[in-house]
């Protein structure tokens, strides 16, 4: 970033460097989610509504992100709110099957018709590491191919390939055979898929 505009940034935002500090002595890299990592520090947020938020210095920006994608409708919007409000006053966590749930499932079905069960997970990482165990349940195969970059949670199985070690190698803390479960492929490459599948009849699944 040239000097001017980094100036810039570090004068609006004085109350983020501060707590960039503070966060960086009890979180890995300063931050709670690898995409949150930016130079010379990311801004820290007070609070949000439709398409903005606020950092903690009173700064407005559009927010772009929307919660990784999971934002449909921006942030806070009331008829949500209501709703959410409405369902704290019932109970936070039942520990057990609620009309929601099964709604919730049905509607699931409707929009993904070949969806013969559901089954609901706390994030995607719990959810491919799930999907995969059942892909070797219902083969017997070992492996998994996946595409090159793609993000697909941060289980073992998942870390190869996606920022780096494109070549299948083992990311630092993924053991060596873990690693060689995996089958990388590239992105839209109906050819080398085909092939991988033909050349390796232990494959369980491709994500």
């Amino acid at each position: 970033m040239p000097a001017a505009i980094d100036d810039r940034f570090l004068q609006l935002h004085p109350g983020s460097a501060d707590r960039a500090d503070r966060a960086r002595a009890v979180f890995p890299g300063g931050v709670t989610h690898d995409v949150r990592l930016f130079e010379p520090f990311g801004l820290v947020y007070d609070r949000a509504a439709g398409p903005h938020k606020w950092d903690v210095d009173g700064n407005q920006v559009i927010d772009y992100v929307m919660g990784h994608g999971a934002l449909l409708f921006g942030h806070s919007h009331p008829d949500l709110v209501a709703a959410v409000q409405r369902q704290i006053e019932r109970g936070t966590h039942a520990s057990g099957t609620t009309d929601l749930e099964l709604q919730w499932a049905a509607a699931i079905q409707r929009l993904l018709p070949s969806a013969e069960k559901v089954r609901f997970t706390s994030s995607g990482t719990e959810a491919t590491h799930l999907a995969l165990r059942l892909a070797r349940a219902a083969t017997g195969r070992r492996k998994v191919m996946r595409f090159r970059t793609h993000f697909h949670g941060w289980h073992d199985h998942m870390a190869p390939g996606y920022t780096s070690h494109f070549d299948g190698t083992p990311t630092p803390g993924v053991l060596e055979e873990v690693a060689g479960s995996v089958v990388l492929i590239d992105p839209g490459d109906e050819s080398a898929m085909r092939e991988a599948f033909a050349n390796d009849p232990d494959v369980a699944e491709i994500g």
